[in-house]
């Protein structure tokens, strides 16, 4: 059984992962365009500046897609969509990217 991780643990764990280069970046299908961070378009800091910004109501927490039982903490603030999740003590993010102006 994992623990439930709130949004502020979520937030300063994330933020931790950044600030010591110990996160892991998810394979998958087009990951040059869905992680920037795994790109290196962005770096950690001007993610972590985004993720500070963030507050509850930018923050969605689903189930993984392959592994039911892990929590994915999803932030849309701005024009930013960060997707990440916890297996400790690794913090591997899913998406890092920004949507394209409508």
């Amino acid at each position: 059984m994992t623990k439930k991780i709130g949004f502020k643990e979520a937030k300063r764990r994330a933020i931790e992962a950044l600030r010591d280069k110990t996160y892991e970046v998810e394979t998958r299908r087009e990951i040059e365009t869905k992680n920037l961070l795994y790109s290196n378009a962005v770096s950690e800091e001007e993610i972590i500046d985004v993720i500070s910004k963030c507050r509850g109501q930018d923050h969605e927490m689903r189930p993984h897609h392959m592994v039911k039982t892990v929590d994915v903490h999803i932030l849309r603030k701005e024009d930013w969509y960060i997707k990440f999740y916890f297996l400790d003590p690794n913090t591997i993010f899913i998406s890092v990217h920004r949507k394209h102006a409508m």
